[in-house]
């Protein structure tokens, strides 16, 4: 069994991000990042724009712990779910979701790899 256990702060966490999924009309087992991450890349071209600003939004916010593209690789690590887009109205309570949790944790995570670089993506063993 090389599964690695998740941590229980990392599972909370994922619990949490699934349950904005589901509330934002996406597949409950699904994160957020992941549904993302994928809509940007597969999404038809007319709300293609939408993704892919969510994406630049996520990206950042997990950029210090994750590096570049968290959406793309947490869809990559979730592949084999069914993603949902939702109708408008849960795009929107999306949208709002994001940005709501991205500002704070953009600065949260920034000031978190000041004091734990080890934290940093960079320093992160593969």
């Amino acid at each position: 069994m090389d599964e690695k256990v998740m941590s229980w702060p990392n599972a909370v966490l994922v619990a949490i991000d699934q349950l904005g999924n589901a509330i934002a009309g996406g597949n409950p087992d699904a994160t957020v990042s992941a549904r993302v991450g994928y809509f940007a890349k597969k999404a038809p071209e007319p709300m293609r724009w939408y993704w892919r600003c969510l994406e630049r939004v996520i990206d950042f916010t997990f950029l210090p712990i994750d590096g570049p593209d968290h959406c793309w690789n947490s869809y990559r690590a979730d592949k084999l779910e069914r993603f949902q887009e939702g109708s408008d109205l849960f795009r929107a309570v999306l949208g709002v979701f994001v940005i709501l949790f991205s500002l704070p944790a953009s600065v949260a995570l920034r000031l978190a790899v000041l004091v734990y670089p080890q934290w940093h993506w960079k320093h992160q063993s593969c």
